[in-house]
């Protein structure tokens, strides 16, 4: 199944469930370019809160898994007080050339700058999982001692870091899309050793991790970009449409 109709799908799944979408993006491999046989199709998705939910201070934010894949759903305040801290896998979805939805968020959202020290905070948490066996994990440590696609991830993230001193770019994307040999690399460190020790993946990867804590030494403090005004707009807006729909 292509990647858009697994998203409309995802979309009218969430649709009878009684949830509005408001936008649906693609986060993952197929972004980077690197999706092989075994990749699944996630998405983030932002749906609109009910009235209740915002008069209770009632939240959304849960897992659906389907066969293709897993979408991450958030209200929308829940969503922007999330994605406001420029966390990078939460702005990734407005980036994505495959999305569902209302443009005005993806151009509203693409404003928030990537918090930097996101980047390193994920660096950590794959760092942890390479070495660490959790359940799901177990087939991979069989085969490899680690979990091989955690190293990629810290790969992955480590270019993200660098981006501007090796391309020049004037800011950091949520991620980077590789091309040619250097998708094939990715690809090959994502599900085995690809000839290398599990030694020389754990060293590698703590060397890496130090490399961008040097880099990011001398950051400033991250200001979050404060769009509490337009989103408390757009929601409003959005909120009197459902209700003018549900009297009809």
């Amino acid at each position: 199944m292509k990647i858009m109709e697994t998203l409309l799908k995802y979309k009218n799944n969430l649709e009878k469930d009684g949830y509005t979408v408001l936008y649906l993006g693609l986060y993952g491999s197929q972004n980077y370019n690197v999706d092989d046989e075994q990749s699944d199709i996630d998405a983030k998705v932002i749906v609109l809160p009910k009235l209740d939910d915002i008069v209770f201070r009632k939240t959304v934010s849960f897992v659906k898994e389907f066969d293709e894949g897993a979408c991450d759903i958030k209200d929308l305040i829940t969503y922007y007080n999330v994605v406001k801290k420029g966390n990078f896998s939460f702005l990734e979805p407005f980036y994505t050339q495959y999305f569902l939805g209302d443009t005005y968020l993806r151009c509203l959202f693409k404003q928030i700058p990537v918090n930097k020290m996101s980047i390193l905070g994920g660096m950590l948490e794959k760092r942890k999982a390479l070495t660490h066996e959790y359940p799901s994990k177990i087939e991979e440590f069989k085969m490899f001692g680690c979990d091989p696609k955690q190293y990629h991830h810290i790969v992955r993230l480590y270019d993200m870091a660098f981006a501007e001193q090796k391309y020049g770019l004037t800011k950091t994307y949520p991620y980077l899309k590789y091309k040619d040999t250097q998708a094939e690399y990715m690809k090959a460190i994502k599900r085995g050793l690809n000839g290398q020790t599990l030694e020389f993946l754990i060293e590698d990867a703590d060397k890496k991790i130090d490399e961008v804590k040097d880099l990011f030494k001398t950051l400033d403090k991250y200001e979050e970009l404060n769009l509490e005004q337009s989103v408390g707009f757009y929601l409003k807006q959005k909120i009197r449409e459902e209700m003018l729909n549900e009297k009809r």
